[in-house]
């Protein structure tokens, strides 16, 4: 801690306050490890290298910080030193009348002429204030004491390098003698080395003569070693048996687990999309349902570790929506990874939409590698990047999560295993998910690759073969008949019950969690409706109203534009009459009424009644 602040004072003097600033941002986080009394100080130089580097606002605040924690002292320790970095703060930022009034209350009631070494940069900083101010007595009598300081700085240098070239003679002795020390241990290892040569003779001739004993000893026993070797033969087998054996088992049972957990989470989520369940009834069920969930995935990693070891591990290559995929993978993950803080971004937009592959297996890597970089982040972003070069699909999923040694890139590929116990405690899981990506990577044709930083994040890359294939018959036929449907909504509770209303009446819903996500799907689905929720527009603060006008102005030729709101005032209404939305459907609304108005066409505002608990209230 006092090395890092030593070294941050030197820096600051070097000019290089930002390399300063870091060091002393390090001693802090120690010194508030370790409860240390000298925590004002620290604040005061973080202060003085941010003053240096005119970032003037965060200097005010550590200053505030520091003020905070003297004021809690008695004796005031530091007072002067931080009234000082708050006067220059000011004198840079050309409040010079506030750093004069900081000035002097540093040095009130002080005697300058019994100040310390400690005080030099506050006295050089009076000096420039009241230069600029004019007070020119003042001015030279903090000159006269600067100049004290520095000759006694001085005076200090001159004893610190007598005494070190002191130390240097009294080394140069110590070097002597151990030079001859050296050269009598150089005689007494030659005498040593004689005497051991003349018995390395003897052992010589003793070794000699117990091989030949062990060479009898060896063909008599060599015949026991043949039958130990058919033993353990015979038990390798028994073994190999035994593990396939517990192969099969496991797999058996996972099955036969995961088929009543299907029907828990089944249930489960019919009770879910029941508006009349108690809120209170509803949460009980969320965290079931969690769990069901969580324990499904368990299951799952498990059972297809069990197939990858049995060699029952299959894919089906068929023609796959690759952009469809991705944003549905991805969206559970980006939910998550937003309720962390964290950023989230896709980006695949150079690559080919119509490809060949098992969409399941494709789904599950990228759902695997999302859940870890998910799990291990705790702050910055998260990014899934897709790119086509020439015949190869190649998957990153870029994370700055906590990272990966080096030396564990291969181990954490293996089934059980992660970094250390200190991450299986921290964050949990069963170390499979990486195992099953490489081997369900491999059954594509590919393979997987991580490069990693300690403490700065991964990329885990998966190279795919790419084969290009035509749309299939259906998806064309669906296109043609334009009845493609875009729900701009964030919570998955209502958009299970919006989905569940609205497919039998439209050929495809496609959901979007975002306005931006919106926009994109109607640029690229060519949808004929798109219904946008008032709360999922203004989820990031910003004005739904402009919002919605961006979804209706990238909609396009032809499509209807529907905004689910609260009873608008009339100038709200007006403002979406502007947008050139279509309808204005008001909430809470009930399922067939809203059904109802999204297949009527256009018209005006629906106003539905609110006896009953609505689609746009389940949230």
């Amino acid at each position: 801690m006092s090395l890092l602040n030593n070294r941050g004072n030197v820096l600051l003097q070097l000019e290089e306050p930002r390399q300063a600033e870091q060091d002393y941002r390090k001693a802090l986080q120690l010194a508030k490890a370790a409860n240390a009394t000298n925590i004002p100080q620290i604040l005061t130089n973080i202060a003085r290298s941010l003053s240096d580097q005119k970032r003037f606002a965060e200097t005010d605040a550590i200053i505030a910080e520091a003020n905070r924690l003297i004021r809690q002292d008695p004796e005031r320790h530091g007072e002067l030193a931080l009234l000082a970095v708050a006067a220059e703060s000011a004198r840079l930022q050309g409040r010079v009348d506030t750093a004069n009034r900081l000035i002097q209350r540093a040095f009130a009631g002080v005697d300058l002429a019994k100040t310390t070494l400690a005080t030099r940069d506050a006295h050089h900083t009076a000096y420039r204030i009241y230069r600029v101010q004019g007070a020119s007595a003042l001015a030279l009598a903090h000159l006269e004491r600067l100049s004290t300081l520095n000759d006694e700085s001085a005076k200090l240098a001159t004893s610190t390098s007598t005494a070190l070239m002191a130390a240097r003679f009294d080394y140069a002795n110590q070097e002597l003698r151990i030079a001859n020390f050296k050269a009598e241990e150089l005689r007494r290892e030659a005498e040593f080395q004689r005497t051991l040569f003349i018995g390395l003779g003897g052992a010589s001739l003793v070794i000699v003569t117990l091989l030949s004993i062990g060479l009898f000893t060896i063909r008599r026993s060599r015949n026991q070693v043949r039958e130990a070797n058919a033993v353990l033969e015979d038990t390798n087998v028994a073994l190999e048996k035994a593990l396939k054996a517990k192969t099969e088992f496991l797999a058996t049972t996972s099955h036969e687990i995961r088929t009543p957990l299907n029907g828990i989470l089944g249930m489960t989520q019919i009770m879910l999309r029941d508006a009349s369940v108690p809120a209170e009834t509803r949460d009980r069920i969320n965290i079931v349902h969690g769990a069901g969930m969580t324990m499904r995935a368990l299951v799952d990693d498990i059972l297809d570790v069990a197939k990858m070891e049995t060699g029952n591990l299959t894919v089906e290559l068929t023609p796959t929506d690759l952009h469809t995929l991705l944003r549905d993978v991805t969206r559970m993950w980006e939910e998550q990874a937003r309720a962390k803080g964290l950023d989230f971004t896709l980006s695949h937009a150079d690559t080919p939409r119509w490809i060949e592959t098992d969409p399941g297996r494709l789904r599950q890597i990228v759902f695997n590698l999302l859940s870890n970089a998910v799990k291990f982040t705790e702050r910055g972003e998260l990014a899934v990047v897709v790119e086509a070069a020439g015949d190869r699909l190649r998957l990153a999923i870029r994370d700055t999560g906590i990272g990966i040694p080096a030396d564990k890139f291969d181990e954490v590929f293996e089934s059980f295993k992660q970094v250390d116990a200190g991450t299986t405690r921290q964050f949990g899981g069963t170390g499979l998910g990486l195992a099953i990506v490489r081997n369900l990577a491999r059954a594509l044709g590919g393979s997987v690759t991580v490069s990693s930083v300690v403490g700065e994040g991964a990329t885990f890359t998966v190279d795919l073969p790419l084969r290009l294939v035509d749309a299939p018959d259906s998806a064309v036929e669906v296109a043609k008949d334009g009845e493609h449907l875009v729900v701009l909504d964030r919570n998955p509770i209502v958009r299970g019950m919006l989905r569940t209303l609205l497919t039998p009446h439209f050929a495809t819903v496609q959901f979007a969690a975002s306005p931006d996500e919106a926009v994109a799907l109607a640029r690229d689905i060519d949808p004929v409706l798109i219904l946008a929720d008032e709360a999922a527009l203004a989820a990031d603060e910003s004005d739904p109203v402009e919002k919605l006008k961006e979804i209706a102005d990238a909609a396009p030729a032809g499509a209807r534009v529907a905004a689910l709101w609260s009873t608008p005032a009339p100038d709200v209404e007006q403002r979406l009459r502007d947008t050139g939305v279509d309808q204005i459907i008001v909430k809470p609304v009930k399922g067939p009424a809203l059904v109802a108005a999204l297949t009527a066409g256009r018209g005006e505002i629906c106003e539905t009644s609110r006896r009953t608990k609505l689609v746009s209230q389940a949230a």
